[in-house]
């Protein structure tokens, strides 16, 4: 029997984990969800979600919001309810800062668990080295404890179980191992469109800034894990094995937004009213200390000294959106103006460079799903450029992925790539099944992610926002 406990209820597992939850349990007999954990001060929106489903979970536990999971003690209630329920699966998807004292009791107690990215989120990333060395040093203490226990550990990083990113990674690898060639280039750009209001700033939960990260530890962590996941083919280059790894990265903070948007263009936008209730939101000296809204990074490899490959890394959330209104809506997760726009440019030297093309003009929910030209909800384009002349192949090729996977579906029931990728993952949890994206294969992926933050926190202090390391360490 697979007893299923869903710990977080928010924007992101109403829309992903419960219509998963509810088409797995109608159809296996053998699940259950026997539990749902979540604060007390999301009661009400979660009762409100439930009313009408098919899917009831056999209990609830609202912790009190006053008593927050700290960061050595699971509250005692979770804890007797994982353990009384038998609970054999998990799915977390808790605000992150929680998240590491969840898989460890999870581990302790031999429960599966599939838990959203980033796997850890240490308060004030953006200002301290220390708390940055624990995103990469909680990593490796989470796989220590797996070793020694019966459990696993995958973590939701849907890139890797995206069909159309394993194309672009198998071309790669076909390359890399016949000609000796590595990735010499790679350009990553990522907007969310995740335009938030000054209060927001103030009292999100979701996607929050006040805790002191940012854009890095919302969808920047998937794009960090893809340059790990590229190295990684990129090294088995013959005799081009980098040994050094130099790292620049720099932000934008909450206060530039607000210096970019001002109070002129609140009122411009959405009227005096809101402009002066805004203006105290924008005074506000905490803002100082939140994340970052935007982070980029440049990323040189070597080998004895010589250049083999150099990454050009660009995270944003104050770029384009649809957002057009002061209030959140109900659903702030994918209604609320946020809109993506994904550019992957990888070169190998003379022989090939391919690219990927995503972009969206619209919110999900105001167009068909199952659309896949540029601006389209599955707009997902790639594009290879090969020197036809030494390595053979077409000289340029046009992959409509996006069409393809529309193709191959019921277009009535399409739920798009990226969710489908999510579900395969989810999948992998409850059945047992082989996965790539085991907790062990995200330490590349983190100790990266520990040297960005470090050198955020350095810019923060005045300091040059540079570091060197070994290669050996993300690879």
């Amino acid at each position: 029997m697979k007893r299923i406990a869903l710990i977080g209820l928010g924007p992101h597992a109403k829309r992903i984990y419960y219509p998963f939850l509810e088409k797995l349990t109608q159809n296996d007999p053998d699940t259950a969800l026997e539990l749902i954990i979540d604060l007390d001060i999301n009661q009400k929106t979660i009762e409100t979600f439930l009313k009408n489903k098919k899917l009831q979970p056999k209990q609830i536990i609202y912790l009190d919001s006053s008593q927050q999971i700290s960061p050595n003690k699971i509250h005692s209630v979770a804890a007797e309810a994982l353990s009384k329920c038998r609970i054999n699966k998990a799915i977390l998807s808790t605000e992150p800062k929680a998240h590491k004292i969840y898989l460890k009791e999870c581990i302790k107690l031999g429960i599966d668990v599939l838990s959203d990215k980033p796997v850890t989120a240490p308060v004030d990333l953006i200002s301290s080295v220390s708390a940055a060395s624990k995103i990469s040093e909680d990593v490796s203490e989470l796989v220590q404890m797996l070793e020694s226990n019966s459990s696993r550990v995958l973590v939701q990083c849907q890139r890797r179980n995206h069909s159309g990113y394993r194309q672009v990674f198998e071309l790669i690898d076909s390359i890399v191992g016949e000609y000796g060639i590595p990735i010499t280039y790679m350009s990553i750009h990522h907007s969310d469109g995740m335009w938030n209001m000054p209060d927001e700033y103030l009292y999100r939960e979701n996607h929050p800034y006040k805790y002191g990260y940012g854009k890095l530890m919302h969808s920047g962590y998937h794009f960090v894990d893809l340059i790990t996941g590229l190295l990684q083919i990129s090294s088995t280059a013959k005799d081009k094995r980098p040994d050094t790894v130099e790292l620049f990265s720099q932000y934008s903070k909450v206060r530039d937004q607000l210096g970019v948007i001002n109070a002129q263009n609140y009122e411009q936008f959405f009227g005096a009213q809101t402009a002066e209730r805004f203006a105290q939101d924008m005074k506000n000296p905490d803002i100082d200390n939140f994340g970052e809204v935007d982070s980029y990074s440049q990323i040189q490899l070597s080998s004895k000294g010589t250049i083999l490959t150099t990454i050009q890394l660009s995270l944003i959330q104050s770029g384009f959106s649809q957002r057009a209104w002061a209030e959140l809506p109900e659903d702030a997760y994918k209604s609320n103006g946020r809109i993506r726009h994904e550019y992957v440019n990888i070169h190998l030297g003379p022989l090939a460079s391919i690219q990927i093309h995503s972009y969206q003009s619209k919110q999900i929910h105001e167009q068909p799903m199952a659309l896949y030209d540029v601006g389209e909800n599955n707009h997902f384009d790639i594009y290879i450029f090969r020197n036809s002349n030494l390595i053979g192949g077409k000289a340029f090729e046009k992959i409509q992925f996006g069409n393809e996977d529309i193709q191959q579906n019921d277009s009535e029931s399409y739920i798009g790539h990226n969710e489908f990728a999510r579900y395969e993952t989810l999948n992998e949890l409850i059945y047992d099944k082989a996965s790539s994206t085991e907790l062990k294969t995200h330490l590349a992926t983190n100790k990266l992610l520990s040297e960005i933050y470090k050198n955020h926190a350095r810019q923060t202090s005045g300091k040059i926002p540079y570091s060197k390391f070994e290669a050996k360490e993300i690879l």
